[in-house]
């Protein structure tokens, strides 16, 4: 009987969470955007410490159990194996604490808000952000990392003049994803094509000519360098956070194909409403050390902030 009893209320427990779940991103996310960005900053902190404190975020709601939290812990711990579990505690809340900002930042895109923004760069460019100019004589593929704020990076990035591309992927489409998640994808990537001056976000599953077209046409095009090789994926291996890594290769696969060059950014936040997009020289796609050095600079910032 007891059995009985505790399986119909942790059943009721997790509809109440779907339920909360389903309200914070179709009307507490969207309001929290709409307030002054002080204080919308300042409740995106809040909302992301009672994500870190309950393991919630859109996938794990969307599959049923808390898999973010343990393998956040779990990569921390071969990140540093040396530090304590407090520590490795500390950085996954911090995770937390900036994917809810990431989401925040996806609602500014959406209300079209990145204009109140300010952002500085820091490069090793030859000549600064030449190669994000409109007069582009090559296609360029940036990589960028699921690191700090990478999606509000891409609208800075569009600041500087290049018409910029980005491939996205379907997942959020799937049906066991909360509707109001599915919405806010896509409110955040209507709003992210806004600031591409005439670049499209297209999705990977559709196929990748459109991307040969694009870099044909010296545009820039952006895609995750930490994404896992897919099944039948082009993939390679590059050194990062301290080991040889098996990652997708079809980056630079499509930089390589159309003779473009390959460079990299990390957006971050210095303060709210302040950031700052840290470069690192674009080359051609076929040389190893441009990789290399794309790869290194990654390492390293991430390294300096497990929890970004």
């Amino acid at each position: 009987m007891k059995r009985l009893l505790w399986h119909y209320f942790r059943r009721a427990l997790w509809r109440m969470a779907l339920w909360g779940h389903h309200i914070d991103f179709a009307w507490v996310l969207p309001f929290i955007a709409l307030l002054p960005l002080p204080l919308g900053y300042c409740l995106a902190n809040l909302r992301g410490r009672f994500n870190a404190w309950t393991g919630r975020d859109w996938r794990s709601m969307a599959l049923g159990f808390r898999h973010i939290r343990q393998e956040s812990l779990a990569s921390y711990k071969l990140l540093a194996p040396n530090s304590e579990p407090a520590t490795h505690r500390h950085w996954c809340a911090q995770r937390f604490i900036t994917e809810a900002r990431d989401e925040f930042e996806a609602r500014l895109l959406a209300l079209g808000r990145v204009d109140e923004l300010r952002c500085r760069h820091e490069n090793i460019f030859a000549k600064p952000l030449e190669p994000l100019s409109k007069s582009r004589s090559r296609g360029l593929v940036l990589l960028t990392p699921h690191f700090d704020s990478f999606m509000l990076g891409i609208a800075f990035a569009a600041r500087e003049g290049a018409i910029v591309n980005v491939l996205t992927s379907g997942i959020t489409h799937h049906p066991k994803v909360d509707e109001a998640v599915r919405a806010h994808f896509f409110a955040k990537y209507q709003g992210t094509r806004r600031y591409l001056n005439g670049g499209e976000l297209h999705e990977m599953e559709r196929g990748l000519r459109p991307f040969y077209r694009m870099l044909e046409d010296s545009q820039v095009l952006v895609i995750l360098a930490d994404a896992p090789p897919v099944a039948g994926g082009t993939s390679m291996q590059v050194k990062f956070l301290g080991e040889a890594r098996q990652l997708a290769g079809g980056a630079v696969r499509l930089a390589q194909k159309t003779e473009s060059d390959i460079g990299g950014y990390i957006c971050r936040m210095e303060r709210p409403g302040q950031y700052v997009m840290q470069w690192c020289e674009p080359g051609p796609a076929n040389d190893p050390e441009t990789l290399k050095r794309i790869y290194d600079m990654f390492s390293r910032t991430i390294e300096e902030r497990p929890g970004l």
